[in-house]
Parts: structure tokens; sequence; C-alpha cells
């Protein structure tokens, strides 16, 4: 199923997660709500260590508003995987609770945020979250399970701070990132690798106002894998996930590139050619589908469905097409 890409780390932007709140607030001892409202009044010093309530104005510290907000940042959003997070508040190091009953005073390791910066030219764009989004979901859950009417967007929460140069130093650093802590699906680094290259898929207009400039046609492929995606979202297709619907358009594209070796300089000299391919495609998504599920041929069914987009691109628009 196709789920919505949010624009926002806010908790309440992913229902997702509600179960995992409910139960934090079910598990949490009296104690350690206790400890944590405190802490958030300014009593205490609980979350020394780890947050930091809006009294001191350290550099290495940022509003939980400001990591939340980081989103904007971003050329494409990461995944929050609802696993990890219950792994943070529950696991063998678990905030809220850990083998033996006991839990963790800190996390184990700081959530990490990235500046670009060029300082010749005065570009500085960030902060941008290149590990521990799913931490900071925990750390959310948490404070919202101690303290439900709490207004925490001023809260502090302390992050190692990089600066880089350029956005596809960005990019790697999050995939590297990624590896360490869950696995990165193939369309989703396709898409970071293309944002390195300048190429912006958090949505449809930013997209296709990023394909006048990116850097190179090895972005192309993943341009139209992300505009297929985000039509499934804004469509709310069903019969395949979010990155079966990229894998698809990254596919479509690579096979007819394969059988029309002119078609980057076609999409070098006029992007809205690839948009308009891809808003081809798109169009016969919802009546592919079912002959796509009912087929008993071996293969990911993202293939299946490229298979057919294919043919339906290549009528379209008069381009070559190898015989099945």
């Amino acid at each position: 199923m196709a789920h919505a890409v949010n624009q926002s780390y806010e908790l309440a932007n992913w229902p997702e997660l509600n179960d995992l709140l409910a139960e934090t607030e079910q598990k949490m001892t009296d104690t350690h709500r206790r400890e944590l409202c405190q802490a958030l009044d300014g009593h205490a010093n609980a979350l020394s260590s780890l947050i930091q309530v809006p009294l001191l104005d350290e550099r290495r510290f940022y509003s939980l508003d400001t990591l939340i907000e980081s989103a904007s940042n971003e050329t494409s959003q990461q995944r929050i995987d609802p696993a990890a997070v219950r792994g943070v508040l529950f696991g063998s190091d678990g905030l809220v609770r850990r083998a033996g009953g006991s839990r963790t005073l800190y996390l184990m390791e700081d959530i990490e945020v990235a500046y670009i910066v060029q300082r010749s030219s005065g570009v500085e764009i960030g902060p941008i979250i290149t590990s521990g989004r799913n931490r900071l979901m925990a750390i959310q859950i948490m404070l919202k399970a101690a303290a439900p009417a709490a207004n925490l967007g001023d809260i502090k929460l302390r992050c190692t701070t990089l600066h880089l140069t350029d956005r596809d130093s960005v990019e790697r650093r999050i995939v590297l990132a990624n590896m360490g802590s869950r696995t990165m699906s193939h369309a989703e680094a396709r898409e970071r690798r293309a944002g390195g290259k300048g190429l912006v898929v958090s949505s449809r207009a930013a997209l296709i106002d990023s394909l006048l400039t990116v850097e190179s046609n090895k972005a192309y492929p993943a341009a139209f894998g992300a505009l297929v995606k985000l039509y499934a979202i804004e469509n709310n297709l069903n019969g395949l996930t979010l990155d079966q619907y990229a894998a698809t358009g990254v596919t479509t594209y690579n096979t007819l590139l394969k059988s029309n070796r002119d078609l980057n300089k076609r999409v070098d000299a006029d992007t809205d050619f690839l948009v308009k391919m891809a808003d081809a495609a798109c169009g016969h998504i919802a009546a592919a589908l079912p002959e796509v599920n009912a087929s008993r041929e071996r293969g990911a069914k993202s293939g299946k469905l490229a298979k057919v987009l294919v043919r339906k691109v290549a009528d379209t628009f008069s381009l070559a097409v190898a015989a099945s």
C-alpha cells in the first residue's frame, strides 16, 4: 500500500506510531514519568545528558521544533521505521524499559545533523538530520507519554553537528548512516544519490523545478521513478508499495533508454519531455494493476508493471521498444 510522504517529523503526523505511544504510556513507571516532568519544568537534571530545557543555548543543542521541521531542508525524506523506534524505547538499551526491567538514561548515540556550508558564496542550508530520525521520534513518544499536555517545541536535544560542503556529501552521509541502522531500500538509495546531483523529490513541483538544473542525466531514471511514486501517493494507489512504484518508474525509463539511445539527449534539451512520459505512464497504472496482480509469471510486481508501462509510453511518443 502506498503511504503519504510527510514533510515534518512531528509525532502527530505519523499515526503508525500511535500504538507505540500507547505502549510507552502503559509501561512507563511513575518514577520515570515524575522525573521527566520535573526535568521539563526545569527543577531537575534528569535529562541533562540527553535533553536540555531552554535555559542555556549551547551550539550543539537543537530545539525539538527545529529538528521536527528540518525535513524541509531535505531533497527526499527518509522513512520512519516503527520497529527501530520501538528498539530505542524498549530494546537492549531502551530509554523506557530494557531487559531486566531497568532503563537506559541516555541515547547510546547522539542524533547527527549536518549543514551545507559554502562560505565563499554565503550558502548555508540546514540543519539536515543525517542520522537519528527514529531516535527523534522515540524521544517525542517518551516525552508525550510522560507529559501529554506539555508544549515540547522549545525543549532541546544534544546533537552531533557536521559542516559539509555540498548536497552530495550529505546524501552519502545519510546512506552510510542508514547502512548501520536499517536496510535502506534501493529506491530510497537511488533518490539519495540523485539528490546529490541536485534532484529534489520532496514534491512534484520541486522535482520538476530541479530537473532544470540537475547536474547529471544519471538522475533521470530516479526522477521518473519519483514521479511515479508521487502519483501513487497523490492518488492513494494500492497494490504495490511506494518503493515498488518508484522501482517501476526507474525500470520503465531505463528500458526505454536501452532502445532509444538519444532519450537522455531529448530530455537534456527539454526536461518537460520526461515529465510528459512519466505522466503518460502514470495514466495507465490503475488499468494495468489487475493484470499485474493476476500474473503468474515469475518476477517482481514492479518489473511486471514496468513492462506494461514501457509499451504504453513507447506507443504514445513513437519510441522504439525491444521485442519481449
